[in-house]
């Protein structure tokens, strides 16, 4: 009987230690893997990435938005922010405040439509100087410091313009007005007008053409509307008008329609939005010079990228130009609709 009771406290001892060694071996890994759970949560906070500036004269041009989301998706992408500086901000601040402020708030890169002024050349050599890198967008800046430029030539611009236009020479004499910016500092769209002016010479057809200028206010889609409607509502319309950027482009779309003078001129537009895509189904304008500016923004953020990595980039990073016309716009949209598709 002892001896019965002595082998069944022997088997509860032997069980007890069993189960012991079994829950301390689950606390083991329970505890091990919540310690490493929270050092892989620190890690991942701990990771900082770059933090980029994006700066434009218009944070509301549909044109430098579509940019932006691009640079900001890729940047995303690789674990870094890209701020768009002045977009939150209550008080309006100008391309040269907002380099200022990004500047002094020592970002790791700066993304900026820029133009050729020379207080804009001197913000990108002071930046430069400073350790932060500057790609510029859309406007380059030629005589600073810059790592890279990414857009279109301004020339080649305008032999694009001036390709399409060589489709409409005849021997009667056109009038044909370019809408331009009034900033006189800037010389891009004086090197589209010359771009444009010297494909129709060089073709042997000047004679049909007789090329006027009108400066337009950019800054703002009111300001624009104005002086366009103004245009609109006079009563010798020239015979084609050429719109270099995507706000007049807009304002002469709807200011042909509000004041009943669709087909009286032949537009020729600049990008896309619903409103220029509409127009020319409607044949309202006759077409539009566009280019992809998701690309755009992902090649600045790849700039940036490329200069931090190797401390070398390529001074321009040019996209093609595409025209939208009323008969190939849905294979546009459907091409366009399946690139947005194998987007990551």
């Amino acid at each position: 009987m002892k001896e019965l009771i002595k082998k069944r406290l022997a088997a509860i001892i032997v069980a007890t230690m069993i189960v012991t060694a079994v829950v301390t071996i689950a606390c083991v890994i329970v505890f091990g893997n919540g310690i490493f759970r929270i050092l892989e949560e620190d890690e991942q906070e701990s990771f900082i990435g770059k933090h980029y500036a994006f700066i434009c004269e218009n944070v509301q041009d549909g044109f430098y938005g579509s940019i932006y989301k691009g640079a900001c998706e890729a940047a995303e992408r690789r674990g870094d922010y890209l701020e768009n500086m002045g977009g939150s901000m209550a008080t309006s601040y100008d391309r040269y405040d907002l380099m200022e402020l990004s500047i002094d708030a020592g970002v790791d890169g700066i993304i900026i439509e820029a133009g050729e002024s020379d207080a804009m050349t001197e913000l990108i050599d002071r930046a430069d100087a400073q350790g932060i890198p500057v790609v510029t967008v859309g406007r380059d800046n030629t005589s600073s410091a810059r790592r890279s430029y990414v857009g279109f030539g301004y020339y080649d611009l305008g032999v694009n313009y001036g390709k399409e236009l060589l489709k409409r020479a005849t021997n009667r004499e056109k009038r044909v007005l370019v809408l331009m910016s009034p900033e006189v500092e800037d010389l891009s769209q004086n090197i589209i007008f010359q771009g444009i002016k010297e494909t129709i010479e060089r073709a042997d057809a000047a004679a049909s053409f007789k090329f006027e200028t009108m400066a337009v206010p950019d800054t703002s889609a009111f300001g624009a509307e104005e002086a366009i409607s103004a245009l609109i509502m006079e009563e010798d319309l020239p015979d084609v008008i050429v719109c270099l950027n995507e706000i007049y482009t807009t304002c002469v779309c709807q200011a042909l329609v509000d004041y009943n003078r669709v087909g009286q001129t032949v537009v020729y537009g600049f990008y896309e939005n619903s409103t220029i895509l509409s127009s020319i189904r409607k044949n309202i304008i006759y077409e539009t010079l566009t280019m992809n500016t998701t690309q755009m923004g992902e090649y600045c953020i790849e700039a940036l990228k490329e200069y931090e990595e190797t401390g070398y980039v390529n001074e321009y990073m040019p996209v093609d130009l595409t025209v939208i016309t009323a008969e190939n716009i849905d294979g546009y949209l459907a091409d366009k609709e399946d690139e947005d598709e194998d987007l990551p």
